[in-house]
């Protein structure tokens, strides 16, 4: 038995860190030889006891991969779920070129195409897929500031560069809103003081517009944008050996005005700053010459500020970002360059209410490594048993999940699913209501030919299926998957009747989009850079949490923001074509598996 017990033990420790094949053949061939569920359930817990979980407990910081160049301040942004960490000083005499990315998923670090020019203190976001790079100092960390501006695409691992700026600067703010690049504030050189000057720079055009100028004179904040309204937080004067501010000033640029909010808790400049639900964390930063491990988190609904647990190690200089429920600390000086990195759990909660805890309708192995990942740890996310929750992952929960194994649940929170398993007819039936799709045109029922179970074939002429009502968007979070192959860029997997589409492809390159969002200027399309039209099957979502639009495929993460609400609609639902019925919309391919939930799911 001992034997047994350490062959499959040995596969199960593995998989934890290798893949999901893995694991099902260890438990498959295990629960032949032994047949026994309570025997599963000691293997299991006897390897939780051995592998080191990636998971950490709510409001805590962990350690992960150093960022191969140890550097201050650094510039970065995330897109399609990566860091890209960019520039920055690895000395106080030198500035670099380097570009590098880390995948929080593996844990692992990636060296991409150096910036055409060394800097530090660039001002960097994301747009349309693309990589803004602004200003800078050059060519040491104490140089005057530059005017470049330099666009990385991240597909073609390319740099390009475009006019330059009209001004130079360094150490400024900088925020997208309505598919408009903010610069706000920044400094010249150190010998000269920071500047009060907000300029709306339009990609398409490479033209700039003068705003109103923020309040406070300053660099080295941070800027972070919630509900369409840019937040400048912290910084310094001229002087930053003697100063630091802890202002917080909001720009709203529908009304061009700016307001004072209550001040941050720490004075500091060159801190870090991110959202997670709603919420503003304000990480590091430096008070004079010495650096802080402050974490402080605001709420722009209440204008209140708490302080949560601070990061391991003091830094200032730092690149902090988020992703999902998590956010991550990069370099930044002790003083001493750093190359570490932490990863800080916020706890944001998603509580389902049984053990399918990614939604796919079945208890299997892609739960239980979810639950394997966080064994030990205080995660809501699957914190199941007794029966809502105890506050730790433990054998309680592992037995739950066991008793639901290789069996469909009854989830409450799936408000619609249409399997699209028929074998003929014009009805697509909704198994668990009564909103059936109606199928218009003539597509084909496939009853072998899905991902799961029958699918049903799109001509990609006048082909689709239409429901009587569908869930409005704007009465709280939900869920939006399906299993898609095929289609062709332009097309429509999913649409609400005369309001927005909501699973799409873009006309141009085909990648995964969805164009429900807020309404007003405040809104806009969400795209990733993942091509669905490649032959293959794809597992397709779209997540909203009442903050964070988040699109998935096959599992990942591949595009996520935030937006002040949703557009509402109740109105039917169109499978396989726009919200109009416009020709050239229409699907072309397979459609199975459409599962919509009333509560956040990931997958």
């Amino acid at each position: 038995m001992r034997i047994v017990l350490q062959k499959y033990l040995t596969t199960l420790r593995r998989s934890v860190i290798g893949d999901v094949n893995s694991v099902t053949s260890a438990i498959g061939q295990f629960r032949k030889g032994i047949k026994m569920k309570k025997t599963i359930l000691l293997v299991l817990v006897l390897t939780f006891g051995l592998v080191s979980v990636s998971l950490a407990a709510e409001d805590t910081w962990t350690y992960k991969t150093n960022m191969p160049t140890a550097r201050v301040f650094v510039g970065g942004c995330v897109l399609d779920g990566k860091i890209y960490v960019i520039g920055g000083a690895p000395s106080s005499s030198s500035v670099t070129r380097a570009v590098e990315m880390y995948d929080p998923v593996v844990d692992t670090w990636t060296r991409m195409s150096n910036m055409p020019s060394g800097r530090c203190y660039p001002a960097i976001c994301t747009l349309d897929g693309k990589i803004y790079v602004f200003g800078g100092s050059s060519p040491s960390m104490w140089s005057s500031a530059t005017k470049n501006v330099y666009v990385y695409d991240p597909q073609a691992d390319t740099w390009t560069q475009k006019a330059n700026m009209p001004y130079a600067n360094a150490g400024c703010g900088i925020a997208v809103v309505d598919n408009t690049i903010y610069l706000i504030g920044g400094t010249l050189s150190e010998s000269k003081p920071p500047v009060s000057r907000v300029m709306a720079y339009n990609p398409v055009t490479e033209s700039w517009t003068l705003k109103a100028d923020m309040p406070t004179a300053r660099g080295f904040f941070s800027t972070c944008v919630v509900d369409g309204k840019i937040y400048a937080i912290g910084g310094s004067t001229q002087n930053w050996r003697a100063f630091a501010y802890k202002n917080v000033e909001v720009y709203d640029p529908l009304t061009n005005t700016w307001t004072r909010k209550s001040d941050m808790p720490t004075q500091r400049w060159s801190l870090g700053t991110c959202v997670v639900d709603g919420k503003i964390f304000a990480i590091g930063g430096g008070i004079s010459t010495a650096s802080t491990t402050a974490n402080e988190v605001y709420n722009p609904v209440t204008d209140t500020w708490t302080t949560n647990s601070p990061m391991q190690q003091k830094r200032y200089g730092l690149f902090v970002a988020s992703i999902g429920d998590k956010i991550y600390a990069i370099g930044g000086s002790v003083p001493g360059m750093l190359s570490t990195v932490e990863e800080y759990y916020t706890g944001f909660i998603v509580t389902p209410s049984q053990p399918d805890f990614n939604g796919d309708g079945l208890v299997d192995i892609k739960d239980l490594l979810k639950l394997i990942q966080s064994w030990g740890q205080d995660d809501p996310v699957v914190d199941i048993a007794p029966p809502s929750g105890d506050g730790v992952i433990d054998v309680l929960d592992l037995e739950l999940l066991m008793s639901h194994w290789g069996q469909e649940v009854d989830d409450p929170t799936l408000i619609a699913h249409w399997a699209l398993d028929e074998v003929e007819g014009e009805i697509a039936y909704d198994s668990v209501g009564i909103n059936h799709a109606y199928i218009i045109g003539e597509p084909v029922w496939h009853p072998e030919g899905g991902k799961v179970g029958g699918a049903l074939m799109f001509d990609g002429v006048d082909d689709y299926a239409l429901t009587q009502y569908g869930p409005n968007p704007a009465d709280g979070s939900f869920s939006i998957f399906a299993w898609v192959k095929g289609g062709l860029p332009g097309q429509v997997i999913l649409s609400q009747m005369y309001a927005e589409n909501w699973l799409c492809i873009d006309s141009i390159e085909g990648n995964l989009m969805t164009e429900l969002k807020a309404s007003g200027r405040s809104g806009g399309p969400l795209q990733s850079q993942t091509v669905i039209p490649d032959g293959n099957w794809h597992h397709i979502g779209l997540v909203w949490n009442g903050s964070f639009r988040t699109l998935y495929v096959d599992g990942i993460t591949v595009a996520e923001d935030t937006q002040d609400g949703l557009e509402g609609s109740d109105s039917g639902l169109n499978i396989g074509c726009d919200k109009n019925m416009e020709a050239g919309t229409y699907w072309s391919g397979l459609i199975d598996d459409v599962r919509i939930y009333n509560r956040v799911v990931i997958p």
